[in-house]
């Protein structure tokens, strides 16, 4: 039977710790329930929500009038293997970091750089999570799906799903038309890919390490994160708030000229990925406080809720760091979370 709660807290439910409530709240972990779903939502005439672990949400400060559904479907099947990969399907409610995990310990190379990057595994594919030279387009191989018009279950291949940095089909032409339910990896058997990124390479060279295991490079990734990213456990955040930007390559240059210890990183031929995080810093905004919202002392991408925050004074700080970045460098900061 379908547990339906009203009025329910958001700050319970998104790592920021701001929003007002939900006004309709649903679990499940079981696909069956979906349809069951969707007619409760056409009886109240609302729209429907999907809710991973609500680590990338900014929510409004009222009642957010939707019928939010939060996916718990579990699984981790082993599909196919062989001597070069292992297919596996995990269910988009398990924890990412726990799949991670996992392949690791299984010896299976190709997510390894994502470790601790909090949220679900059914949210890797919407925005198309990456780090450290990783993306989840690189192992994906399909996605089930619930299609909200047709009532069905289908599976979406990765070619379909559009992926660029950041981003997805499920963040563009088909928001709002699927509930991810599934998603299937292809994992490699072969030596594992080592970061080439300076944090990571500083991190084996005081510990040591000249040829890293599956192991070790996500120990270091964990270690690296723990000191850049606070837990939200504790310090309320959505993580990176600020993408990385990515700018025409004459435009990366030309900083490079004046900031000589910046790093960046080819996208392309045509185009270059510059560190927002970097950009901030210069501005003289890492660690500034806005009142309730600040952007983090370890790492200027990230803002943290000091307390009481609204999502009014997120916004409010979003577009004063964006308009101080883009009068300072004449580049248009863009964000990672999904304001709801």
């Amino acid at each position: 039977m379908l547990e339906m709660r009203e009025n329910v807290d958001i700050k319970e439910h998104c790592t920021l710790r701001v929003g007002g409530q939900f006004r309709y709240f649903i679990e499940t972990g079981d696909k069956g329930e979906l349809e069951k779903v969707f007619e409760f939502a056409k009886e109240k005439n609302l729209s429907i929500f999907v809710l991973g672990s609500g680590s990338n949400m900014v929510f409004p400060d009222g009642i957010l009038e939707k019928v939010v559904v939060k996916i718990n479907f579990s699984g981790f099947e082993v599909l196919d293997d062989t001597d070069e990969y292992t297919d596996i399907k995990v269910g988009a409610g398990e924890n990412w970091d726990s799949v991670v995990e996992r392949t690791v310990d299984m010896n299976l190379s190709g997510i390894e750089a994502m470790s601790a990057i909090p949220g679900t595994a059914g949210a890797t594919p919407v925005q198309n999570v990456g780090a450290y030279g990783q993306e989840i387009k690189d192992t994906l191989l399909e996605v089930e799906v619930f299609d909200v018009e047709n009532k069905d279950f289908k599976i979406i291949t990765n070619s379909l799903c559009s992926f660029s940095y950041r981003n997805s089909i499920f963040k563009g032409d088909a928001k709002g038309k699927y509930v991810i339910t599934s998603t299937t990896l292809r994992l490699s058997k072969s030596k594992p890919f080592i970061p080439n990124y300076p944090g990571v390479k500083k991190y084996f060279l005081e510990n040591n390490i000249n040829s890293p295991t599956l192991l070790q490079i996500r120990e270091a990734i964990i270690d690296i994160r723990s000191d850049k990213l606070p837990d939200p456990k504790f310090i309320p955040s959505v993580g990176s708030f600020f993408k990385n930007t990515i700018v025409p390559k004459e435009v990366a240059n030309n900083l490079k000229y004046q900031y000589p210890t910046m790093i960046v990183f080819p996208v392309n031929d045509k185009e270059t990925k510059v560190p927002s995080g970097f950009l901030i810093e210069q501005a003289g905004l890492k660690g500034k406080s806005f009142g309730p919202i600040s952007s983090y002392i370890h790492n200027a991408v990230v803002l943290v809720n000091n307390g009481g925050a609204t999502r009014a004074d997120v916004e409010r700080v979003r577009d004063e760091i964006t308009k101080i970045i883009f009068e300072k460098f004449g580049i248009k900061l863009e964000t990672e979370p999904e304001f709801v």
